[in-house]
């Protein structure tokens, strides 16, 4: 069977990404929060969101915000890897909140000590 742990960190990837962005633009709503609202009502009792809380803990995770990103990318990097309810989520709370967006790349600054 086929080691799935890239898909995992390009997964986690991404959500930090978008939570950056999310911070970024101070919205009122987090990764967590889309998390929250795309699978809590879909897996009950079995509904666990600790590993989203705590992605910057991860060292390759956090040096994502280094690597050019755009949303288009983060949004392919969700939908790959069967994370549509996230993006559907993220819409959601788009038009919610009546924002506009285009496609432009962040790219991290080196971090300081």
């Amino acid at each position: 069977m086929p080691s799935t742990g890239g898909e995992h960190l390009s997964v986690a990837k991404a959500l930090y990404q978008l939570d950056f962005y999310l911070r970024v633009l101070n919205l009122p709503f987090t990764v967590v929060d889309l998390y929250e609202r795309a699978y809590k009502a879909r897996r009950g009792d079995h509904y666990d969101d600790r590993w989203v809380i705590c992605l910057g803990e991860n060292p390759d995770v956090a040096a994502s915000v280094d690597e050019p990103f755009t949303t288009q990318t983060i949004i392919e990097t969700l939908m790959r890897t069967g994370h549509e309810p996230i993006v559907r989520a993220l819409m959601k709370e788009v038009r919610k909140s009546n924002i506009g967006f285009t496609q432009a790349y962040m790219i991290g600054l080196p971090r300081r000590p």
